[in-house]
C-alpha cells in the first residue's frame, strides 16, 4: 500500500492472491483511509468530530504485475516498491519467469550490501 499525504489517496499493489485476500485487505486500507486524517489532525493538535474527517480515496494500482506462485508475493511487493521509489511505471517484465533470476539477483545484492569486508572464512 501506498499513502500519498499530497494527493489524499491510499494506492493498493497486490500481486495476485485469492479473492477474500484481497477483499480483506481492501476493507482494512478502507480503514485506514479513514484512520490516517484523523491522526494528522490528531498530529496538529487540532480539535475534530469524526464525522468532520475526510477519508483519503483508496484506488487499485494499475499495470501491476501478478504471480500465480504464493512464494513470489514478497518477491513481487519488493520490485514493485523499488520501481514504483525509481519512478518506473512499466512492471510488465515481472512475472513468474522472470522470479527466479530476481530472486537470485536480490540475494546478492543483500549478502554484498551487508557483508563484513573483513569476513574471512575460518
Amino acid at each position: 500500500m501506498e499513502i500519498n499525504l499530497k494527493t489524499r489517496k491510499n494506492t493498493y499493489f497486490h500481486c495476485g492472491g485469492p479473492a477474500k485476500d484481497i477483499a480483506f485487505d481492501i476493507a482494512k486500507i478502507q480503514e485506514m483511509a479513514e484512520l490516517i486524517p484523523a491522526l494528522l489532525l490528531e498530529a496538529q493538535s487540532k480539535e475534530f468530530k469524526r464525522e468532520n474527517v475526510i477519508p483519503f480515496k483508496v484506488e487499485n494500482a494499475e499495470s501491476v504485475c501478478k504471480t500465480k506462485i504464493p512464494r513470489n508475493y514478497g518477491l513481487f511487493v519488493i520490485k514493485m516498491i523499488e520501481c514504483t521509489s525509481l519512478g518506473v511505471k512499466n512492471m510488465a517484465y515481472i512475472d513468474d519467469d522472470y522470479a527466479l533470476d530476481l530472486r537470485s539477483k536480490l540475494t546478492c545484492e543483500i549478502f554484498n550490501q551487508f557483508m563484513d569486508k573483513d569476513f574471512k572464512e575460518k
